[in-house]
């Protein structure tokens, strides 16, 4: 079901997908969803959330092991990121940013785990811009700058169609590192 719930949510946002249909396309029997799910569609999302979000940050973790450079990093990124686009038919866009935008003041459980998602992936790119030569605070600016520019081009992305978006972040993205970098 949250394999299922990861797709819906990435193509038509939090609020755009029904328990129904999540049942069907997950072949789940509503019994089940009750069951493992008590806290119904909320807790699914957080679920969601949750496994997407530790997803993405062990691959932040994982590029900042492989020792690349800074601009190497900002690269991967958003090839990565152009690619999921371009394999999903600029249809859905990153289930987080899809959810983050989608959800009400009446959801504190999914709000909570988009809260704490961001901030880990901020965490990890934070870690590997000062591990690159960024001081603390221009890390924090970085990694912030750089998770926005990562679901923004995202969104756009999938509103126009193309790949530009993400080429363009990262362009901007490196500008950005280059000139917070001590010389």
């Amino acid at each position: 079901m949250l394999t299922a719930a990861v797709d819906l949510f990435a193509a038509r946002g939090y609020e755009g997908v029904g328990i129904a249909e999540l049942l069907t396309k997950s072949g789940s029997p509503r019994g089940s969803l009750y069951f493992h799910f008590p806290g119904g569609k909320e807790q699914i999302g957080a679920e969601v959330v949750a496994r997407v979000g530790a997803e993405v940050a062990a691959r932040f973790r994982g590029l900042h092991d492989s020792g690349v450079d800074l601009e190497t990093f900002i690269d991967r990124v958003f090839k990565t990121t152009a690619k999921e686009s371009k394999e999903r038919n600029y249809t859905a866009s990153c289930p987080m940013a899809a959810i983050a935008t989608g959800f009400g003041n009446d959801n504190p459980k999914l709000a909570a785990a988009v809260r704490s998602a961001f901030a880990s992936w901020e965490s990890e790119i934070r870690t590997a811009a000062k591990a690159r030569g960024l001081s603390d605070a221009n890390a924090s600016v970085f990694a912030s700058a750089m998770l926005a520019a990562m679901e923004g081009a995202f969104v756009t992305s999938k509103a126009l169609e193309s790949s530009d978006p993400h080429k363009n972040a990262a362009r901007a993205i490196k500008a950005l590192a280059a000139a917070m970098l001590p010389n």
